[in-house]
């Protein structure tokens, strides 16, 4: 594990080596879980999401349904993995309910695993741009209001009447080239002057800024799980 992350050190530098002096002009695009967030899981959110929208019934369904997507998460897709949890989660929530709990509850969830480093950095960027696999609808009210990003960029969940379907809109789960395709359509021939991440998945829209940086500390604390 140690040779992985000193394999990922080597391709970028690492965010510590950044001054976060300069960057009033420029334009940051970070990833959110293990680069904003301390925590690379998501999981603990979900399950506060499904918790708070559909009781102890959704929560148990969701532990029900967390091995499965942890066996395709790491053994076949990072995106099929995550497909798993927003279903269990979201099939036919109201909208405004989980519009409701991105509001009021997730962001004081979040601050608590807020990144002192990946922070630093973001922070001092005139412009803040989020890519992240989570659901927009889960996450956008906290990286907006509470970290000054002007841009989230998330995975879209498909609707029916007011109530989400637990299923994906097209591209799918924004990882790897998802990512990096959702980069060129907002910004076009502009190019960011920084890439923030945290793994392979991320090099893809990284590899699209000018200098690109990598988060990995606590990485070995969360893979252990």
């Amino acid at each position: 594990m140690a040779a992985n992350h000193n394999s990922l050190a080597s391709r970028f530098p690492t965010i510590d080596r950044c001054a976060s002096i300069g960057c009033e002009n420029h334009t940051v695009i970070a990833d959110m879980d293990g680069t904003l967030l301390r925590g690379r899981s998501s999981f603990p959110y979900f399950a506060l999401v499904a918790f708070e929208v559909g009781g102890a019934l959704r929560l148990l369904f969701l532990l029900l349904a967390s091995p499965l997507a942890d066996v395709l998460y790491y053994f076949v897709s990072e995106s099929a993995g995550i497909q798993v949890l927003i279903f269990a989660t979201m099939a036919g929530v109201k909208v405004s309910d989980i519009e409701s709990v991105a509001r009021a509850v997730l962001p004081k969830f979040y601050s608590t695993d807020l990144h002192p480093e990946s922070w630093r950095l973001f922070s001092s960027c005139g412009k803040r741009c989020v890519l992240t696999a989570n659901p927009k609808i889960m996450v956008e009210a906290f990286l907006k209001d509470y970290l000054g990003a002007y841009m989230v960029v998330g995975t879209e969940i498909e609707t029916y009447k007011g109530r989400a379907t637990g299923l994906v809109s097209k591209p799918g789960i924004l990882v790897g080239g998802n990512k990096a395709s959702a980069l060129r359509k907002t910004f076009g021939d502009e190019v960011p002057e920084i890439g923030l991440g945290d793994r392979k998945t991320n090099f893809p829209f990284m590899t699209l800024c000018k200098v690109q940086f990598l988060l990995i500390l606590l990485v070995i604390n969360f893979d252990i799980e």
